[in-house]
């Protein structure tokens, strides 16, 4: 592999050929299953080690220990070490059925084999780094961190963020109109009372090396609705794009008769979302709350629990950053989860129960070695509602025509009268979780009368027997979709690709009906009254937009009501907003919300409008500039040396179904945008794809970024 030949492997029962397409896309021949998984061992060290190994330490919580002992490693281990996915491993390692386990081992020892047959990368030598060899259980975190970051933590921070609202007096009317889903009863008293700690995920090297999902578009057609008369699919998961290498890692596997291709997590013996002969499947954040903060009375290291006190199981931590003193940390943990606090000093603090903490992550490797197995949209729905982590919307498509969807996920049954939003006092055993749902009472659909079927991280709850979303993102984005798969007529590739790339924002179409009629006669007013709400790079009709509807939301939460500097720390230095604006939005076009108490809706926004439009108006691409950092140099080498590609455009907008938003998180601009482009029509071999980055991490390698400019402009490579 690493120098572009032709490679026969010994795999543990027989040879294994490897080799590269012309687009530098490893293809993997095998006779049998474990052969298959040892070549792809060797496959994604060669071209990936170095984002294997940083994401097994980094979620390890020994970044600072084993690379370097800065500041900004050590916060990350710290956090690391606090949420512990390593907790139970080796348990759960156990739980992988005997054939899933060999051939995890399997994938293990090819990873284990290129290591020991090829130079360290220089990423390695220059801190000194060794890898201890991959394990199963290495995997196996891999797949507990993607499940944790940026998804359930995603929730976690809109409820901490609450929590906030509440400790700051915000009017109880104002909260719930905000966040319609909180039908609790609300103890301000007690909320009041809670000891926030600083429990924050540092970022620097962590949010740009880990897989952190954010949010996704995908959608089928049924055989009926289809110029081909075959199922037609396409998928874009969008997650942070401002780094090389892609996170994705593209493969097409060839095990006898049976082609399986699409694209893998490096350090995972999966193939995440693709297709073989018979099956398409994809995925996208399903928004399921697995999470809950509990109140704690804590004193003595003890917390209260049905009137008796009991001793918090204490985890002592040691971290040893290069160069440093050594780090002891105390963490106290109890069946809700660890505690955010001090169990030495007497008060009321958070634990976090994460549903995906324990029993969960075995069932992966269980379940989706072998996708060529699953014939039918049935098969794959009775397979992939079993996964307990990370929650997904699935999309399938089969060979014969029919599509379904599916949620997956480790719903927690609440005790009655808690929304999942706000803290749960946890001295009562009546508040504790009453178990898990069953899988076959989430959401699924199969087949609808409409022909199509399309996510885009929305709420799902109607298709379901439980409601497992109590926070989604907007609609926009799914409702798009719909209005152009309703428009196609008969859908074809054509069509797809066309919508990867669409600019249209019914975002913006909602809004514009209250902002245009009061726009003034002036250069810029009467620029956006004229605008087709399409945010083309060229125009500066999106850019007015963005301006007025950023002082919409200063406007209308920050003067008399949360305050402007919290409303801009939200919007500048947080994800919260990326991902939950259709609340805000829904406010917004609430003449009567109480947000507006005082004040008429129409004085506040034409207030926004005075000031959104003061401004001198730049053309939408020279605000959407981002960089494309190396996720080990971070940017800290020379621009001549071609670790990094800077200047790229992001096109789209929150809202669009090209979703591209840019924004800070933790003192780091991030990214929500495609990761990867996937459209497949079953009267066609193979897929066609583009991802941001190539197959390769290596600088030195040819195939470093040889799909980014396909990412660019639009066009597709076939992998087949």
């Amino acid at each position: 592999m690493g120098n572009m030949k032709d490679r026969i492997l010994q795999g543990p029962n027989g040879k294994a050929h490897l080799r590269r397409n012309a687009h530098g896309v490893p293809v993997i021949t095998a006779d049998s299953h474990e052969d298959l998984f040892f070549a792809i061992g060797y496959a994604h060290a060669c071209d990936r080690l170095v984002q294997m190994m940083l994401v097994r330490e980094l979620a390890r919580g020994r970044a600072s220990e084993k690379f370097s002992g800065s500041k900004e490693l050590i916060e990350i281990d710290k956090f690391m070490r606090r949420v512990d996915f390593c907790h139970k491993v080796e348990e759960e390692v156990q739980k992988i059925d005997e054939k899933a386990k060999a051939e995890l081992e399997a994938y293990c020892a090819g990873v284990n084999y290129y290591m020991k047959k090829h130079w360290r990368p220089l990423e390695f030598w220059i801190t000194f780094y060794k890898p201890d060899p991959w394990t199963p259980e290495d995997s196996l975190i891999t797949v507990r961190i993607m499940g944790y970051l940026g998804l359930a933590q995603m929730q976690g921070d809109v409820e901490k963020f609450i929590i906030q609202l509440i400790q700051a007096d915000l009017p109880e009317d104002k909260l719930r109109a905000l966040f319609p889903s909180i039908t609790d009863e609300i103890d301000y008293e007690l909320i009041r009372r809670i000891k926030l700690q600083d429990t924050s995920i540092p970022k620097n090297m962590f949010e740009t090396v880990l897989p952190v999902p954010r949010a996704s578009n995908n959608w089928v057609v049924h055989a009926s609705k289809s110029a081909s008369g075959n199922a037609l699919a396409a998928s874009d998961p969008h997650l942070e794009v401002n780094r090389l290498p892609a996170i994705w890692y593209e493969m097409v596997w060839h095990l006898g008769e049976e082609r399986i291709m699409g694209i893998t997590m490096p350090g995972l013996p999966i193939m995440v979302m693709g297709r073989t002969n018979r099956l398409c499947w994809s995925g996208t954040y399903g928004f399921m709350d697995m999470i809950d903060f509990f109140i704690e009375e804590v004193k003595d290291e003890k917390y209260l629990y049905d009137g008796q006190w009991y001793f918090f199981e204490k985890r002592e931590e040691i971290i040893k950053p290069k160069g440093k003193k050594e780090i002891r940390l105390t963490f106290y943990e109890n069946h809700h989860g660890v505690l955010e606090g001090d169990a030495s000093r007497a008060g009321k603090y958070l634990s976090m129960a994460f549903s995906g903490r324990e029993d969960a992550g075995a069932d992966i490797f269980n379940n989706l070695m072998h996708p060529e197995k699953l014939g039918t949209v049935q098969d794959a729905q009775r397979v992939f509602r079993n996964l307990k982590m990370p929650t997904f919307n699935w999309l399938f498509a089969d060979s014969s025509g029919n599509i379904g969807y599916q949620m997956n996920g480790k719903m927690p049954k609440r005790a009655e009268g808690f929304s999942g939003l706000i803290p749960i006092p946890g001295w009562k055993s009546a508040n504790d979780w009453q178990g898990f749902v069953e899988p076959d009472q989430l959401p699924t659909r199969l087949n609808p009368d409409t022909g199509y079927l399309g996510t885009a991280n929305n709420d799902m709850n109607a298709f379901g027997q439980v409601k497992p979303i109590n926070l989604a993102m907007a609609p926009y984005r799914v409702n798009r979709i719909s209005q152009m798969l309703e428009e196609g007529g008969q859908c074809d590739t054509e069509l797809f690709r066309k919508m990867h790339f669409d600019l249209y924002s019914l975002q913006a179409e909602r809004l514009m009906e209250i902002v245009r009629p009061l726009l003034p006669e002036t250069e810029n007013g009467n620029l956006l009254k004229e605008w087709d709400m399409r945010y083309t790079p060229a125009a500066v009709e999106p850019t007015l937009f963005e301006s007025i509807y950023r002082q919409m939301v200063l406007e209308t939460f920050a003067t008399e009501n949360i305050g402007e500097a919290v409303v801009e720390y939200m919007l500048n230095e947080t994800s919260l907003f990326t991902a939950y604006y259709g609340y805000f939005d829904d406010v917004l076009t609430d003449e009567q919300s109480p947000w507006f108490t005082g004040r008429s809706s129409e004085e506040v926004l034409r207030r926004a409008i005075e000031r959104g439009l003061n401004i001198q108006p730049q053309v939408y691409r020279d605000t959407r500039r981002f960089d494309m950092l190396n996720i080990f140099f971070m940017g800290s080498l020379p621009g001549f040396l071609g670790f990094d590609r800077k200047g790229i455009i992001l096109q789209g907008s929150r809202a669009t179904i090209p979703q591209g938003q840019m924004f800070r998180t933790g003192g780091l601009n991030s990214s929500f945008a495609p990761s990867w482009r996937m459209v497949m029509d079953f009267a066609a071999e193979g897929i066609e794809t583009n991802l941001p980055g190539g197959p390769s991490g290596s600088r030195f390698s040819k195939w470093y970024t040889t799909d980014l400019r396909n990412w660019i402009e639009g066009n597709y490579k076939k992998l087949s």
